[in-house]
């Protein structure tokens, strides 16, 4: 059996695998200026015509009455303590009015984001746009645009064109003043550059995982009506935000180790592991605890994804079971993948070791 995994308490000390390194760009610019600090947002309501042409709208009459004041001060106090929560402080999306705009019978919803990016203020590092018409069934809430590369300092919009889009369902009087914003949320996810996890373009509904903002946002509703936020994100995005130090991360050797987990969720402890598969591959074993906004979890257990892709474009596939991914590994299981065993024993150990090596587990 391997031994515990020890990782040195200065981030300069630790040397994260190559695959690791190019999948998040872990301190590297021009990603963490998104997601560190104050990050002010402009928000637009936009107008979308009776007549509109798009099938995204699917000609769906209703329009809801919104304003931009009224939605930037929700988002400011709810999506704003979602992120600093999930952050521990280290990330602040800041929303203030944008004012309106009205795309043409003939346009689709990018063009909400155009003008909105062309009337943003000279402050703003993102623009939001709420549409005041609901898309069709089986069409996407929403998408966000993490923007290009930010080359000098401030990182406008106006010149990054960074931007969150969505439609108008989850603002509509059925909610009253306690709207759902998990999916703002995870738009705002892929405006700091975050990419899906456990999606399946093949299926219908194709964010099928319950573990991860970047997936089924709504998950945690679909167990607790009464919950309005998203479920908590998995270590990977928190250490490419740079919200995780590279401390919190056990690097497992070709020998396998045993590695005593913290949450994932948490501030100190080993928060994640990571096998590296080859120079685009790893894999990443965290605690997901089930508290939090991780509270609609069965319970509380070990999540293994495999990551795979670079800097520019990844894809995060939970391994674990069926969708939603939410039976979790306990201690006494053990699970195989991609060449590697993890085996869970008392007190959120858990044994990576090539297959082969792995022992027998018991409670």
């Amino acid at each position: 059996m391997g031994l515990i995994a020890t990782v040195a308490c200065s981030d300069s000390q630790v040397s994260l695998p190559p695959a690791v390194r190019a999948v998040v760009d872990v301190g590297g610019e021009p990603s963490l200026w998104r997601s560190l600090g104050d990050d002010p947002w402009d928000v637009f309501v936009c107008h979308v015509p009776v007549d509109t042409r798009s099938l995204v709208f699917a000609g769906l009459p209703l329009r809801t009455p919104l304003r931009p004041e009224t939605l930037a001060a929700l988002l400011d106090d709810r999506v704003g303590r979602y992120f600093d929560t999930l952050s521990h402080g280290a990330y602040r999306p800041r929303f203030a009015a944008g004012g309106e705009v009205a795309i043409a019978a003939t346009d689709e919803p990018q063009a909400c984001v155009d003008m909105a990016l062309a009337a943003t203020s000279g402050q703003a590092h993102g623009v939001i746009a709420i549409a005041d018409a609901e898309h069709g069934d089986g069409q996407p809430g929403g998408f966000g645009n993490p923007g290009g590369a930010c080359t000098a300092q401030p990182c406008l919009a106006s010149t990054t064109r960074r931007s969150v889009y969505v439609g108008a369902a989850d603002f509509g009087a059925q909610w009253g003043d306690q709207p759902p914003l998990d999916l703002v949320e995870h738009e705002i996810g892929h405006a700091l550059g975050w990419p899906h996890s456990g999606y399946d373009a093949s299926e219908r509904e194709p964010n099928l995982s319950a573990i991860d903002l970047m997936s089924n946002s709504a998950a945690p509703r679909d167990v607790h009506p009464d919950r309005r936020d998203g479920p908590d994100t998995v270590a990977i995005n928190r250490l490419a935000a740079g919200w995780l130090p590279a401390s919190a991360v056990a690097v497992v050797p070709p020998s396998g180790a045993t590695v005593e987990l913290s949450p994932s969720s948490g501030t100190s402890g080993i928060r994640v592991a990571v096998v590296e598969l080859d120079d685009h591959r790893f894999i990443s074993v965290e605690l997901l605890a089930a508290d939090g906004f991780n509270d609609h979890l069965p319970a509380s257990g070990i999540a293994v994804h495999l990551i795979e892709g670079d800097d520019a474009t990844r894809t995060q596939t939970p391994l674990v079971g069926l969708p939603p991914f939410n039976d979790l590994l306990e201690p006494g299981e053990t699970f195989t993948s991609n060449g590697w065993t993890v085996a869970v024993t008392a007190g959120w150990r858990a044994t990576i070791q090539p297959v082969g090596d792995a022992p027998t587990v018991s409670d």
